[in-house]
């Protein structure tokens, strides 16, 4: 390499990019004195890359870190939790207050329902969706019924839908899931005209 080659290649670098000292120091290393431009370019954009995802990485790792102290903060203050100590060892025990709240979450989450947003897919045969859930299940049944809306069904009555949407697997799945599937019939129109029971 002619004499102040490397340290050309030192400066255009240095000029074209903010370069950390340490990324500089390593590259020269590793390539040694009578690399190309081309090769020592690389090299560095190679570990700048490096360098930028592991910063990334430690500051998803540290806003992780934060959101678990906010949120033992929130529970200790709110007295769910409490701090305790035992041969120098820190843990941590629920309060009574939050053996409450967790029955209470436990509950919601069980009698939560699905999302209502099925994809749909349109059908050359008409369906007719047909339901007769109990007083008791009415949560199911207004949910039941905003989802035969999004699929693009029409209510004839309120418990009679028509339209021409394939019905899917996974709602099909959710309505054994939250044992609502024995009071649905679904049929199908043939070109017939007879009725196919689908469910």
């Amino acid at each position: 390499m002619r004499k102040g080659g490397i340290t050309l290649k030192i400066l255009e670098a240095v000029s074209d990019l903010a370069i950390n000292t340490i990324d500089l120091f390593e590259v020269f290393l590793s390539v040694g004195y009578g690399a190309s431009y081309g090769k020592f370019q690389y090299e560095l954009s190679k570990k700048q890359r490096e360098r930028d995802q592991k910063s990334i990485e430690r500051e998803m790792k540290n806003k992780a870190k934060q959101n678990y102290y906010n949120l033992i903060y929130q529970l200790k203050r709110g007295g769910l939790i409490e701090e305790k100590e035992k041969n120098n060892k820190k843990f941590f025990i629920i309060t009574k207050k939050g053996k409450g709240k967790l029955s209470f979450l436990k509950k919601q989450h069980k009698e939560s329902l699905p999302e209502v947003s099925y994809s749909s897919e349109e059908n050359n045969k008409f369906i007719i969706f047909i339901f007769d859930i109990p007083e008791k299940e009415k949560r199911k049944r207004d949910w039941l019924r905003e989802v035969l809306k999004k699929l693009g069904l029409k209510m004839i009555q309120k418990s009679v839908w028509i339209g021409k949407t394939k019905i899917p697997k996974e709602f099909l799945d959710d309505l054994f899931k939250l044992k609502i599937i024995d009071y649905v019939e679904i049929f199908e129109i043939t070109k017939a005209g007879s009725l196919k029971n689908l469910v």
